[in-house]
């Protein structure tokens, strides 16, 4: 201890959002803790609400989000991470819009509520004698019309295809996301007030000039849709496609022949859904995967690896495509790889290497590439409109991420910043509905943090028992001859009421803080002694390293920035798990355990 200084934080609203980490993690900042404990005490009604609010497809994102609230939870330094994509399923299964024979009733209801626990958007809209034109059904233009739908706008979105929800619809296989899932969401958005013309693209059936003109604003929401192919040999031959043009046939209803072997080029979430949705094809007997990365560097979910590998998909990985062996009519007979030595060059950026004495061949009657996604800005060709782009051929942004070069016309989702999480792509949409309205309006928009407060939270009742001990459960599942029988028999089963409960209860309610008043504590350590955690330490001032304001406090008692004589009580947040023994071991009720709650709410400056 001799000599070791500390570097300490001075806890502050930020600190404190910040160490919810669930919700800041979430790029719509849903209050996942919220939902979690409300789960956990078996208030379910109010753990729905608490999810839909910031998020328009709540019961889509319950089956298929990526969940970065998941990676962002600090029960991952300890065990595992909280299933709260799983327990979001779970309650939208109980109050979800799917629920609801009318979707009318639940739009009521929902802006009932949205007005007076949403973020102070309900009704602020300002011209509205022309629509807003949103091109593209899918996350992000189905969000953005929500919104601004909330406000009192009327919304107007453009579908290319005949069913809306953009790759939700035509790229995720039904077998995780259900289709009257999907449309359930689709026409509780239609009930706030939302038009949705399908099987209208733009560009063909009505000119992006037209819409611009007669609209008060235009968003560009269309996603990336198409398969990007690799530049190897025999990539143009017979049996050779894209991954996205495939699962697009497949989940519209196309007639999809694939040979009895299969071959997918790629390490991501989609490869392994054009993987699984191939080995349910009738004739396919087998299935391979290929991918650049070892396996701890695979981009796809390590739940994906594993049911694909219950499903009999072989993985190889560290090979590289060299060449797609085509016969003499430029059928694909083969696909032959080389050993990856490295993917990164010395300065990290991708530029893969490989070995070319070390090579595989595997036999395939048809290839997939999953290997990225691009976009077809053929709408744009000729629009009439000055809209700026980059040298890489993608649609100028503004620094606010959503305005492109022409007044009025903005980007959401993918051609605002790439391919991303459906999540993403909600808070995009989201993110431009605030900017079309500034637009519209002349009303720049500000986010206060009015919507603060703490509140004492007990001490070891916070939790139920033994919560620290409970470990993470898979989400049950139909087993693999099940499943495969084809693609619409949906996986995941889902948690039972007493397994949510319980899954629930692990969650270490990070919201709940340790508040210590330095006026009462007689520094006799019994908070020390019995923190299960080890992470409370008595130290000198000396031992201390801060900011300007722990300076400050020292210049406030000490009249100097040099530490005086004393001693601190310092905390290692990472470690606490909230059980609040040190609260109830006090003997002079010096700390206190306090819930910190914060929501996003706009108003007009």
């Amino acid at each position: 201890m001799a000599g070791k200084n500390f570097q300490v934080v001075i806890p502050d609203y930020n600190y404190w959002k910040q160490n919810i980490k669930c919700q800041t993690g979430c790029p719509v900042h849903t209050d996942s803790r919220g939902y979690v404990r409300a789960i956990a005490d078996g208030d379910y009604e109010r753990a729905y609400w608490i999810a839909r609010m910031p998020n328009p497809l709540a019961s889509i994102c319950g089956r298929i989000c990526a969940a970065p609230c998941e990676a962002a939870c600090r029960r991952k330094g300890i065990d595992a991470a909280v299933s709260i994509r799983a327990l979001k399923r779970f309650v939208t299964g109980k109050y979800g819009v799917e629920v609801y024979q009318d979707k009318k009733e639940f739009a009521l209801k929902f802006m009932r509520r949205f007005a007076l626990e949403g973020t102070g958007i309900s009704k602020i809209a300002g011209e509205v004698s022309k629509p807003v034109a949103i091109i593209g059904a899918g996350p992000a233009g189905l969000a953005c019309a929500h919104e601004l739908a909330l406000m009192g706008y009327r919304p107007v979105v453009y579908e290319m295809e005949k069913t809306a929800g953009g790759m939700c619809a035509v790229g995720i296989p039904s077998y995780r996301l259900p289709r009257e899932i999907l449309q359930a969401e689709v026409d509780a958005i239609k009930a706030l007030g939302v038009d949705i013309k399908l099987g209208v693209q733009v560009g063909r059936d009505i000119a992006l000039r037209k819409l611009y003109d007669e609209s008060a604003a235009v968003l560009l929401a269309a996603g990336a849709k198409k398969s990007r192919l690799l530049p190897v040999e025999g990539a143009q031959g017979q049996g050779v496609f894209g991954g996205l043009d495939f699962l697009r046939d497949v989940y519209t209803g196309k007639s999809v022949k694939a040979g009895p072997r299969v071959v997918v080029i790629g390490g991501g979430n989609v490869a392994y859904d054009v993987a699984r949705t191939a080995v349910r094809q009738k004739g396919v007997e087998s299935v391979s995967l290929v991918c650049l990365e070892d396996f701890g560097h695979m981009l796809a979910d390590r739940l994906e690896v594993e049911e694909g590998e219950e499903e009999g998909i072989e993985r190889f990985n560290s090979f590289g495509p060299h060449s797609i062996n085509v016969d003499e009519s430029g059928r694909a007979r083969s696909v032959t790889f080389k050993k990856v030595i490295s993917i990164l060059d010395t300065e990290g950026k991708f530029n893969p290497r490989y070995d070319d004495a070390d090579t595989m061949t595997l036999p395939a009657d048809t290839v997939f590439f999953a290997v990225g996604q691009t976009y077809d800005l053929s709408f744009l060709e000729n629009c009439g409109l000055p809209v700026g782009m980059t040298q890489r051929g993608m649609i100028s942004i503004g620094k606010d991420a959503v305005s492109t070069t022409v007044p009025g016309l903005f980007a959401a989702g993918d051609l605002a910043y790439g391919p991303r999480l459906v999540i993403d792509a909600v808070a995009s949409g989201k993110k431009a509905a605030l900017a079309i309205h500034e637009y519209i309006s002349g009303k720049r928009m500000a986010l206060n943090e009015g919507e603060t407060y703490c509140e004492l939270s007990g001490g070891t009742e916070m939790h139920p028992p033994d919560y620290e001990k409970i470990g993470r459960r898979p989400v049950p599942s139909l087993p693999p001859e099940k499943r495969m029988r084809d693609v619409s028999s949906v996986i995941e089963t889902g948690f039972t009421r007493d397994m949510a409960e319980e899954q629930g209860g692990r969650c270490l309610n990070c919201a709940v803080n340790t508040i210590f008043n330095g006026d009462r504590c007689i520094l006799c350590g019994g908070c020390i002694d019995i923190c299960p955690e080890y992470c409370l330490r008595l130290v000198s001032l000396e031992g201390l390293r801060g900011d300007e304001l722990l300076a400050a406090l020292y210049r406030n008692r000490y009249g100097k920035d040099a530490a005086g004589p004393g001693a601190a009580i310092i905390k290692d947040e990472e470690r606490c798990i909230r059980c609040g023994l040190c609260a109830k071991r006090c003997p002079v009720d010096a700390i206190t355990m306090e819930r910190f709650s914060f929501k996003e709410v706009w108003t007009s400056e």
